[in-house]
């Protein structure tokens, strides 16, 4: 079926600058719960941020590369989405520039106190609205260079007296890879991430860690700028029923398919381009019922002591000596740990591999010496309880053109 909409060019497409620049969606209207691909041009740019918002919130979004100022990208729809308008916006982190389109989203399956639509039965000819959209102001992302990855940002509580150099926040994978980042405090509050190399629905750890030791309690934010309309029309929906009834078929199956358990990433025993000084296959030896047990046995180069007052363990390579001024980065299935009485209480049947990385390694502002990782044989930290304060969640990440293939 051919659909034609209202001649709304002038207000659909929001251009708020005189820059070059152009977003294309591959249909005229979306069900929720589909795919929306996004076709965008942008001057002078490697990396475009898409998000799709109504007036309360975030729905979802996506990171673009672009190749000579060209790129594609797709928005999974969330299937709880209401019925209604919903603002497109495209913009780069390293200037102002925003483009914005109005798009209209309908739920056959679900009603909401949200929805904003007018159901019209005829032969799906057209949609519309019955007011003009309101201007929308640009507003500046954070103010930070562009780069390769996704940018994350968080908030944490109960920041007391520590200043922002003495709060170390953290972002981890959860899996069989490290992929581990320290974040900078931006201000008293708001931590920002620079990740990179991630992609798809995963499992993640956040902390915030004091000079003290104590992890302060921290929350995820908005990944994008969320530009947050005070009003959009309201949408009038001229549909065949038809039409509606075999996308919402395909749809879910769509969904069928995407809704499954974030991914465990295959083991690897690289991490930044170098493979371990010394790594265990835990198979290979007789089974110790805890962690310390199978260090005191097998481990020779893992000493624990106290850095800054703090029980840690430390790694240093055969023919080094220990250096107790730099700690080590231990993590167990990428997340960092704090606790080390826990990490050598835990049940050594379930872990796999223990991996140590000799030399010093820089995340952020934090300098290690040396990283022990310990990956469990499921890389789910398998009755591993979280730290306090540390947030786990599944987040996903921005799917690029190269991710998807």
């Amino acid at each position: 079926m051919n659909n034609r909409i209202f001649s709304l060019t002038a207000a659909l497409v929001l251009a708020l600058s005189s820059f070059a620049a152009s977003i294309e969606t591959d249909r005229s209207w979306y069900l929720a719960g589909e795919a929306m691909k996004i076709s965008v041009t942008l001057d002078d740019a490697v990396i475009a941020y898409a998000e799709l918002c109504d007036t309360h919130r975030l729905a979802s979004g996506v990171l673009i590369g672009l190749k000579e100022n060209k790129g594609t990208g797709t928005i999974e729809l969330p299937a709880d989405l209401h019925s209604g308008y919903y603002v497109l916006s495209v913009y780069t982190r390293d200037n102002a520039n925003v483009i914005q389109r109005l798009v209209a989203i309908v739920n056959p399956l679900r009603k909401s106190g949200d929805d904003d639509i007018e159901w019209v039965v005829d032969d799906g000819l057209s949609f519309g609205e019955t007011q003009a959209p309101v201007a929308m102001t640009a507003q500046k992302a954070v103010d930070i260079r562009e780069t390769e990855g996704h940018i994350i940002k968080a908030r944490v509580r109960n920041v007391g007296n520590f200043k922002t150099n003495q709060i170390t926040p953290s972002l981890s994978v959860i899996g069989k890879q490290i992929h581990y980042f320290e974040g900078k405090m931006v201000n008293d509050t708001i931590a920002v991430f620079y990740t990179y190399g991630v992609y798809g629905r995963q499992s993640i750890v956040t902390s915030a860690l004091s000079s003290t030791g104590t992890n302060l309690p921290i929350e995820m934010m908005s990944p994008f700028a969320t530009l947050l309309p005070k009003q959009l029309p309201h949408l009038v929906f001229h549909y065949n029923r038809r039409e509606v009834e075999d996308r919402s078929l395909d749809m879910q199956r769509h969904q069928m398919v995407r809704n499954q358990e974030p991914v465990v990433s295959r083991y690897d025993e690289t991490a930044y381009g170098t493979k371990p000084d010394l790594s265990y296959n835990l198979d290979e030896y007789r089974q110790f019922l805890s962690i310390r047990e199978v260090l005191l046995e097998y481990v020779n180069c893992v000493k624990n002591t106290k850095v800054n007052g703090r029980a840690q363990l430390v790694v240093r390579s055969p023919e080094a000596s220990f250096d107790s001024s730099l700690p080590t980065l231990v993590l167990i299935d990428g997340m960092p740990v704090i606790n080390t009485e826990r990490l050598l209480s835990y049940d050594a049947r379930r872990i796999h591999y223990i991996n140590i990385y000799g030399g010093q390694y820089t995340f952020g502002n934090g300098v290690y010496n040396g990283i022990l990782s310990f990956v469990t044989r499921s890389g789910r930290l398998t009755n591993y309880p979280v730290e306090p304060n540390m947030q786990y969640l599944d987040y996903d990440f921005p799917l690029t053109s190269d991710s998807r293939q």
